[in-house]
């Protein structure tokens, strides 16, 4: 399809852009060395006609494709030119596309769009690059699904995106890992997304403007090996143990957006606020993190199918993840936190169900936070996967919970404990204990009952279930808990074994 096509040959733009500098480059040494990087993708980097007069190397109709690809990424013209200060002066031409035909394509226009090669560390090259705007316009079309016996007709899905005062610096710099670095700044980062699906009679489209982006890069590939070698699970594996390796981080600022979807089934409008935020993600022979926070978020939705507007606003969000990628002979470390503070309803969306206000309209939180070690092989699961084989099975050592947090509607639980596991059995065997706090579970249940959500039948059961597994607190309206996990997979809950 030209999508992959496309993406492909747009990122040798960042990929080629590298090999050796010299004290003092020129033009015909940049040219050379896109054309030289291009087999670590895979790629071929042409020009129709070259020139070079007096420093400046003047290129038409360049080209950046899959070898033998008849479809690629072309540039209609380009300039390279000789600076005093030893580096070179980059200009594209107006005309910037991949793809075309009824699969779609991608244009991108710019404003001062210019790029500056130099020397780097190592003999590798840096890349400084602005532009005034710069904007990408995708369009597709993709196979759709048709629920009669009419032929199923096309997909299409055009997205726009648009960055304002960009700039950045690119880097490559040679060594036993060869190094790429990306930074990009941009005062505004926006995109406008339509999708419409004649099968399905569904139209969407969304726009969303972010303020104060920034992004930063570092892909570390192995010398001795190129990304078209990626072919599967086992390959890399191998490239991550030879010191491939990807870290990201983002920062952004106050993002807004709207969703306006058309159907037969719920068709709504939306618009959405988010306040600034940021993030990270890293991935090498040792371990996998997610790490990302944002200040807040305001979401506020009407549809035909509700009979009053929802307006959703949040506090901050976290979420992280970490966890081995190959941890086979000795244990790793392993954590999730998840945390959103201070979910509130409008009082229109909490009268659909509690119009008499039975239930406390508190804010909702949730908080976890756990943690510990495990031997856990990732790549071999997938291989294993991809072979139709059995896969290993993660074992376990150690659960630390710091702390699982719930309040809802004037209630709220807490837990908190440590275990360890047995994994001589083939199945990890827990052995801790946890401790459970509930307060306000028995007037919660009463206003569900009121609202007419729950039965009083029902409730009676949860309430002998509270009774036999938990014994009343110290203050009003509060239960505990202590669960216990013993050898022989035995669990005892206030000294109570559980069947």
């Amino acid at each position: 399809m030209f999508i992959t096509r496309s993406f492909a040959a747009s990122s040798a733009l960042v990929l080629l852009m590298g090999g050796t500098a010299h004290a003092a480059l020129t033009a015909d040494q940049v040219w050379q060395s896109w054309k030289d990087a291009a087999a670590l993708a895979g790629l071929q980097v042409t020009a129709a006609t070259e020139a070079n007069s007096g420093g400046v190397l003047t290129l038409n109709g360049v080209t950046i494709a899959p070898a033998g690809a008849p479809m690629g990424l072309t540039i209609s013209d380009m300039t390279l030119t000789e600076e005093g200060d030893g580096s070179v002066t980059i200009r594209p031409g107006a005309s910037i596309a991949a793809g075309g035909g009824e699969a779609g394509g991608m244009t991108i226009t710019h404003e001062g769009l210019e790029m500056t090669a130099r020397e780097g560390e190592a003999g590798g090259m840096i890349y400084d690059y602005s532009a005034d705007k710069l904007s990408a316009a995708i369009a597709s079309a993709t196979d759709g699904f048709s629920m009669t016996d009419t032929p199923a007709q096309k997909v299409t899905n055009d997205v726009v995106v648009n960055f304002e005062n960009l700039a950045g610096t690119y880097s490559d710099t040679p060594g036993a890992n060869r190094t790429f670095g990306l930074d990009l700044t941009a005062s505004t980062l926006a995109y406008d997304v339509k999708t419409e699906d004649p099968n399905m009679q569904m139209k969407t489209a969304s726009t969303s403007e972010t303020a104060d982006v920034s992004l930063g890069v570092t892909f570390a590939l192995p010398a001795t090996m190129s990304l078209a070698a990626l072919a599967g699970p086992g390959d890399f594996g191998k490239a991550l143990q030879d010191g491939l390796s990807v870290s990201l981080s983002t920062k952004q600022g106050v993002s807004t957006g709207t969703v306006n979807q058309e159907d037969q089934i719920f068709p709504y409008q939306a618009t959405i606020a988010a306040q600034g935020g940021e993030g990270t993600f890293k991935l090498d022979k040792t371990a996998f993190s997610v790490a990302s926070q944002g200040a807040g978020l305001n979401v506020d939705l009407t549809t035909p199918a509700m009979p009053a507007p929802v307006k959703v606003t949040t506090g901050p969000i976290v979420m992280n993840l970490l966890s081995p990628v190959q941890a086979i002979d000795a244990a790793a470390d392993y954590g999730m936190v998840m945390k959103i503070a201070q979910l509130t309803l409008n009082d229109e969306v909490w009268g659909m169900f509690d119009p008499g206000a039975a239930l406390k309209r508190e804010p909702f939180d949730l908080a976890i936070d756990v943690s510990g070690k495990t031997r856990i092989d990732w790549i071999g699961m997938m291989e294993a996967s991809d072979m139709g084989m059995q896969p290993p099975v993660p074992a376990p050592e150690t659960l630390n919970i710091t702390e699982i947090a719930l309040k809802v509607a004037g209630a709220a639980a807490n837990a908190t404990g440590a275990f360890t596991f047995d994994n001589s059995m083939g199945m990890p065997m827990p052995l801790g204990s946890a401790d459970v706090s509930v307060t306000g579970a028995n007037a919660l249940i009463d206003g569900l009952i009121a609202t007419g959500l729950v039965t009083s039948d029902d409730a009676m059961g949860v309430r002998m279930m509270m009774g036999a597994f938990m014994t009343p607190g110290t203050e009003p309206d509060s239960l505990t808990s202590k669960i216990e996990a013993k050898e022989g997979f035995q669990i005892f809950v206030n000294g109570q074994q559980v069947q």
